[in-house]
């Protein structure tokens, strides 16, 4: 009885931590990884030495990137900065061409990762490129992401999740959105 009873206490609560899981940050980078991952094995893709980076993900409709003050900039940096460590979970190999060949050291502390292309490999050494691309629809944003083959261009895996608002424009009675000022009623 006690056995019938957990079991049952697990299929009630299995959907319900779920569907929490996938309505976070983390939950939502850890099924875009999930997505990526399963598509590059089933293709024989991944053979374990070819190297991954990421980059910043723009608009779809205009390639471009966001406007600093558009709410799905942050969820842009959060989601590709979480999925770092959800592909690396998952044992692909990744490169963060962000890493300079040194520290720098400074008053304010040490620092690995910069932005500055003085101080950056220009080559850095990548089979395959994570692009991304946001699109808004109501409510929320389709995230579209793809693995491309540096050399040949071809797109290796591809995965989308839509992402709703109250995750990333939580509490907000306005946002910019194109660069525009939106009322969140």
């Amino acid at each position: 009885m006690l056995r019938a009873g957990l079991l049952l206490l697990t299929l009630v609560l299995s959907p319900l931590v779920a569907a929490h899981k996938a309505n976070t940050y983390e939950g939502v980078a850890d099924d875009l990884a999930e997505q990526l991952v399963v598509q590059l094995k089933r293709q024989g893709a991944d053979d374990g030495f070819s190297q991954l980076g990421l980059t910043r993900w723009v608009m779809a409709d205009s390639l471009a990137l966001p406007h600093p003050h558009d709410s799905v900039t942050g969820l842009s940096h959060q989601l590709s900065e979480s999925l770092y460590t959800h592909l690396q979970e998952r044992n692909v190999r990744l490169i963060d061409y962000r890493a300079q060949d040194y520290v720098s050291l400074s008053k304010q502390g040490a620092t690995l990762l910069t932005r500055d292309p003085q101080r950056l490999n220009q080559q850095p050494l990548l089979d395959w490129v994570l692009v991304g691309t946001m699109a808004p629809e109501q409510g929320g944003v389709i995230v579209n992401l793809r693995v491309i083959d540096r050399t040949s261009q071809q797109v290796l895996a591809s995965a989308n999740r839509f992402v709703p608002k109250h995750l990333y424009a939580e509490n907000r009675r306005s946002e910019m959105v194109g660069g525009k000022l939106q009322r969140n009623f």
